[in-house]
């Protein structure tokens, strides 16, 4: 198989071979969901697993990050983080500190305690990998089981936030020669500005309005993300893919590449659900907040289909079978 995100018609056989579900299992797992939501007691909470294996570069932050972004789109508060740290054979206890010291600073940062894990050096590895299983209470109900027809479709921050960060500090060297160094430095602080993390504007958006659904765009970039979602919730809808908006220097990056900004690892932005009237106090306020914030498109019935419009020619969507990055980087 190709490296990336399993087929989905594959993932879904196979997850259809869980049948053992406890009965607090409000949402277990699906395809293009998030994270699973446990009923404990009286307490909604949580919990999600992501690992880091595209970049062993600033992976404490990615870690925390892409956790945190999962448990934001099933509308819960990060609390708790449990992490396997796997190292590869030529790690050295400085670099082994460093992972340790930037836990505790991003622990403090968030307010997420660090309960649990496993340290080991594994035979074969080429890059430490970190893995991470995230919990939080559940502040507000949102899922793709509560997309409704007729929501607008909203984009928040720009695609490939992720993506831009990781090529230009993969490929730095060659891309110095021919952007310049300002050009570099500036993408490559797009892991901080505009970031990758959505905590706080995704408790912004939890704790001020009606949201149906969240969605964070990771591997195969925002087509991907959409085409998840949108058959998890089992609806169909309209994308205008030319209101989709790319950092000016994403595209450089991309047209240098041949790649598509659309395929390519997305962390740091986010698909929002919402009626059409709450969609627009949505954009307006997070503009206001200096947020990019915009409607994408809108929900149909699932007999529409899924369709996209791109550069005036409409077709059904199509997820990438493996995230754009690995164009570049295998």
């Amino acid at each position: 198989m190709k490296a990336g995100k399993v087929d989905p018609q594959i993932l879904n056989s196979l997850l259809d071979k869980l049948k053992t579900r406890s009965s607090d299992v409000l949402i277990g797992p699906a395809f293009g969901v998030d994270a699973a939501v446990l009923k404990i007691g009286d307490t909604l909470v949580s919990v999600t697993s992501d690992p880091i294996t595209f970049t062993s570069k600033d992976n404490v932050y990615y870690l925390f990050s892409c956790n945190i972004n999962d448990l934001i789109s099933m509308g819960a508060k990060p609390a708790f983080l449990g992490v396997n740290v796997l190292l590869s054979e030529d790690v050295t206890e400085e670099e082994l500190k460093r992972l340790f010291e930037e836990f505790a600073t991003y622990s403090e940062k968030f307010g997420i305690s660090v309960i649990t894990g496993h340290t080991e050096v594994t035979p074969g590895l080429k890059n430490t990998i970190l893995s991470g299983f995230m919990m939080g209470r559940v502040i507000k109900e949102v899922n793709p089981y509560k997309i409704h027809i007729g929501d607008a479709i909203i984009q928040i921050k720009g695609v490939a936030i992720e993506g831009t960060s990781i090529l230009s500090r993969e490929k730095e060297k060659e891309l110095k020669k021919r952007f310049g160094e300002d050009f570099i430095n500036r993408c490559k602080n797009f892991l901080y500005d505009p970031g990758i993390c959505l905590y706080d504007v995704g408790l912004y958006l939890l704790e001020n309005f009606d949201i149906h659904a969240l969605h964070d765009p990771t591997e195969g970039g925002i087509l991907s993300a959409l085409y998840e979602v949108l058959v998890a919730a089992n609806v169909g809808a309209y994308i205008d893919a030319d209101e989709i908006f790319v950092y000016e220097e994403t595209k450089m990056i991309c047209d240098y590449f041949h790649i598509d900004p659309l395929g390519l690892i997305s962390s740091g932005c986010i698909l929002a659900f919402a009626e059409k009237e709450e969609a627009k106090k949505i954009c307006e306020s997070l503009k206001e907040r200096g947020i990019f914030a915009r409607g994408v498109g809108e929900v149909k019935e699932e007999k529409d289909g899924i369709f996209i419009k791109r550069k005036g020619e409409l077709k059904e969507l199509r997820p990438y079978e493996r995230d754009q990055i690995l164009e570049v980087l295998e």
